[in-house]
């Protein structure tokens, strides 16, 4: 943490070019979070630059502490919301679709998992992001938990008992709001 600290430092001391050595080390990590929102490649680079675009920008505004979390809610979050934005065109053009073709029935459907996705990616905003990308690995981009394991680079025990944490937390929190 120190070695960050004193990056930092220097970053906002004018010395720019350090913040280059804080993207070599976490473009990994950033674009790992990003894809598993997201869902591909190209969107997840995209998304990956504009969290340190974001990052960068914000740098005043870090107030010590895990710079390592702070980056990570920056990616999630702007992955989030290029998601909602994606989400809501694709499902107004569905259910335009939808409506024409069936004479409407689907649409209510199509409208509750609508709210429910969007439920899902608040909670999972406001879980930790241990928990929150390995649920994403493990039902949205359907990797089993031996592959979880390999590219997230975990021990499968570990993988395992954090899907089981994860689930307990979304459950409650699934509850709180009474949905």
């Amino acid at each position: 943490m120190a070695y960050e600290d004193n990056l930092i430092r220097q970053i906002l001391l004018g010395n720019n070019e350090m913040f280059e050595q804080i993207v070599l080390k976490y473009q990994n990590l950033v674009y790992t979070i990003c894809l598993n929102i997201v869902g591909n490649g190209h969107d997840a680079e995209n998304m990956a630059q504009e969290s340190f675009l974001a990052a960068y920008r914000a740098l005043k505004s870090f107030q010590g502490g895990n710079f390592k979390s702070w980056l990570c809610r920056i990616a999630v979050t702007k992955s989030i919301d290029y998601k909602r934005k994606q989400s809501k065109a694709e499902v107004s053009d569905i259910a335009r679709f939808e409506s024409l073709a069936n004479g409407g029935d689907s649409v209510e459907e199509l409208i509750l998992l609508k709210e429910r996705k969007e439920k899902m990616e608040i909670i999972l905003a406001e879980i930790p992001n241990k928990y929150s990308s390995v649920i994403r690995a493990f039902y949205y981009d359907r990797f089993p938990v031996k592959e979880i394991s390999r590219r997230m680079d975990l021990p499968e025990k570990t993988v395992e008992t954090q899907l089981y944490r994860a689930r307990k937390i979304i459950r409650k929190k699934w509850g709180e709001d009474g949905i």
